[in-house]
């Protein structure tokens, strides 16, 4: 286990199609997700990207009784799969402005939005050194009127699949525990 923070290694290289269908399988749960592969898709994947997945969150606060409304509270996460063979500087830093941008573009600000959030998740076979710095330093964050209505947050993520190794930038490391449960081999129940 490595002691930096915003990596993660696994044991040897992952299959992309399975890593992907592992990642597609689990959003589907929570998440709306639309691939570029769907003919009908529910929703139109962003230019760049494989898939897509959506959430959308509404809650209410009342005081008592619900004549007695405080609040309405509406949280969104966009995330963006992209999936390549070799993961460069240049690729890595078009696809992050891709990601935060359109991320971001979704966003409503207004007295009942809390956040619309931004998640890029990469697969890539081979990822360059100089890729793997600017991951680690990659940070874009954005309040609407000092926080009182909403912020947005940006998250990255890259699976090296040949080396098995994962890498965050230091917003995503919260997502350390679901990507290593996505990725982890799934075990035979002996009776």
């Amino acid at each position: 286990m490595s002691t930096n923070k915003n990596r993660l290694d696994l044991l040897g290289p992952l299959n992309k199609d399975d890593v992907y269908e592992r990642f597609m399988k689990s959003y589907s749960v929570y998440y709306d997700v639309s691939q570029r592969s769907d003919e009908d898709p529910s929703f139109a994947v962003t230019e760049g990207f494989e898939a897509e997945a959506r959430f959308d969150s509404k809650s209410e606060q009342y005081f008592l009784v619900k004549a007695a409304k405080v609040a309405d509270i509406c949280s969104y996460e966009y995330v963006y799969f992209a999936v390549t063979d070799k993961l460069t500087f240049e690729q890595v830093k078009e696809l992050d402005k891709k990601a935060w941008e359109s991320g971001i573009s979704h966003a409503k600000p207004g007295p009942d939005h809390k956040n619309t959030d931004s998640v890029l998740i990469i697969l890539a076979d081979d990822i360059t050194q100089e890729a793997k710095e600017f991951i680690y330093k990659s940070k874009h964050s954005k309040n609407y009127r000092f926080a009182l209505y909403g912020f947005s947050n940006y998250r990255l993520v890259a699976i090296g699949l040949n080396e098995g190794s994962v890498y965050f930038n230091k917003q995503a490391r919260i997502l350390k525990g679901l990507v290593s449960n996505i990725l982890k081999e799934e075990k035979e129940i002996k009776k």
